[in-house]
């Protein structure tokens, strides 16, 4: 409590205010915020289910890292699973990350988070709330919340989400303000895959790597609003769409290759072929979009049928 000491608010009218949430015709007059955030911050919005798989919270924490290394300031709501994982993606890669909370900065939410959220703070990154510090975690200011992340990214990405889930609520604010939505494809049999392939269905951009995600969150945007790299990955990557990986791909060769005769999971997968798993999950994603690959019982992969080549 004692660290409420540094936090301020930021009025609407002031020119610290995030111009992208001035796009809401709901935006909060005032805002609380720990730490420090740009007025407008070149930020993409991370969300997904709380009980995601252990592939999922390393896609996450991967893409995150990756983000952040193009320049990107990730925003997540600080819950457990994905959200989580995009943060912790974030700060491992030495980059900056935004928590929106549900509640007000006295009652942060998970309170099993407050680590996570010092950590946060101390990298230069931000918590933001509407509500008053006192203000207490509840399920309308939860959903109410999903607007402003969607407002503050220039996409959104959903890594994981059943059909029932706040993170399509994200996803259709995001789309009501015209930001472009991008959806992690998964299994038709996994429950926690319900909610991404009905946003593929119904148009959202397929996502296997930040590559997908910065074809599109760049598209349009001005030089002033500062996307430009930081450090790791070049900015040519993403100049224009992701090309798709395909057979003659270095990687997706040794992935074909160790399931020439035999379906594996992940991790034999990971051991055969020496990708690192987050790398891996990416990989697989964009073969199974491509139709290189199926996904088995067991989180097992083998090849499509019919396809002989790598």
């Amino acid at each position: 409590m004692e660290r409420l000491a540094n936090a301020r608010t930021i009025h609407i009218d002031e020119p610290d205010y995030p111009a992208p949430l001035r796009d809401l015709s709901s935006a909060p007059r005032a805002l609380r915020m720990l730490g420090r955030l740009e007025a407008d911050p070149p930020a993409v919005t991370i969300v997904g289910t709380r009980a995601a798989s252990e592939e999922g919270l390393a896609f996450a924490e991967r893409l995150a890292a990756d983000l952040v290394g193009a320049g990107v300031v990730v925003v997540s709501g600080g819950a457990h699973g994905i959200d989580a994982a995009a943060h912790h993606g974030a700060l491992s890669a030495r980059g900056r990350t935004v928590v929106v909370l549900g509640g007000g900065l006295g009652h942060p939410y998970p309170a099993g988070h407050a680590p996570l959220f010092h950590q946060v703070v101390e990298r230069g990154g931000a918590l933001l709330s509407e509500h008053a510090d006192l203000a207490p975690v509840s399920r309308s200011r939860l959903v109410a919340r999903n607007r402003l992340l969607a407002a503050l990214g220039r996409a959104v990405v959903v890594v994981q989400a059943p059909a029932r889930s706040g993170a399509l609520s994200t996803a259709a604010f995001a789309r009501r303000l015209g930001r472009p939505v991008l959806a992690v494809p998964g299994a038709p049999w996994d429950p926690r895959a319900e909610g991404c392939l009905a946003l593929l269905r119904s148009g959202a951009t397929v996502c296997t790597s930040a590559a997908d995600v910065l074809s599109v969150a760049t598209r349009g945007a001005p030089p002033s609003t500062g996307w430009a790299p930081a450090s790791g990955i070049p900015m040519q990557q993403y100049d224009g769409p992701a090309r798709p990986l395909g057979p003659a791909d270095e990687e997706s060769r040794a992935v074909l290759h160790a399931l020439r005769s035999r379906s594996l999971g992940p991790d034999d997968l990971a051991a055969a072929t020496g990708i690192s798993p987050g790398r891996l999950l990416g990989l697989l994603g964009r073969l199974h979009v491509e139709g290189w690959v199926t996904e088995c019982s067991g989180g097992r992969w083998s090849r499509a049928h019919g396809n002989d080549h790598g």
